[in-house]
């Protein structure tokens, strides 16, 4: 199997895996976080253990869709890229520490359930990790929004459609990731990618073909 094809396994197959498993996230509700966790807790540790590990396989498929691209706005693509991956942080603590401590509340006797209750509102309330503005929170989204944003402008001056640049654009709303708001996000970034490589193979040179272009127009 050529590099060339592996690329472009890799970039259509991992978010059309990450947007099926998003589905099953489940709603939450609005009477706390363990209310609406605990009786999906099965489904919200599955889909954010997934999640954990597809945010750093989302961000290599985001730099690779600009493979050969060398541009200003390329560049803040991919250092935006590095402040994507701080959303791990806030993965971690609201995503996996959240289902660990409603599974353990579940086993708990109902008297003992509220003080685990309050311990996983506090642990959701937090500033630097969790909601709703903490800081993992805030740099990962920001991260990921403004290096879409970037590869969108890079692809349309180095010579893409309309159709692949509106796709990678949409695909910043990866950001509101549970259903149905990130499955189509995710499904814009495939549908980009078969786009942008269906150029790339019509036009080898495609993509290289401006570099002074692009960073002067960037």
């Amino acid at each position: 199997m050529t590099p060339v094809l592996l690329r472009r396994l890799f970039l259509v197959v991992t978010p059309l895996t990450l947007a099926v498993v998003l589905w099953f996230h489940p709603p939450g509700g609005d009477d706390g976080v363990y209310e609406g966790v605990r009786d999906d807790v099965g489904a919200w540790v599955f889909v954010h253990t997934v999640f954990l590990f597809f945010i750093p396989l989302m961000a290599l498929a985001a730099y690779l869709l600009l493979s050969g691209v060398q541009s200003r706005a390329a560049t803040v693509s991919r250092l935006s890229l590095v402040l994507f991956l701080v959303y791990t942080a806030y993965e971690v603590t609201v995503g996996l520490g959240t289902g660990v401590l409603v599974d353990y509340a579940n086993g708990l006797p109902p008297a003992e359930q509220a003080a685990v209750a309050a311990a996983i509102e506090d642990l959701n309330a937090n500033d630097v990790l969790a909601d709703p503005l903490s800081v993992s929170l805030v740099l990962g989204l920001l991260g990921w929004v403004v290096a879409l944003v970037a590869a969108a402008v890079t692809l349309r001056r180095a010579g893409a459609g309309w159709a692949p640049t509106v796709l990678v654009g949409l695909s910043a709303l990866f950001a509101i990731h549970p259903p149905p708001v990130g499955p189509a996000a995710l499904i814009c970034f495939a549908a980009a990618a078969v786009l942008i490589e269906r150029w790339r193979a019509g036009d080898p040179e495609a993509l290289q073909a401006r570099p002074a272009t692009g960073a002067a127009a960037s």
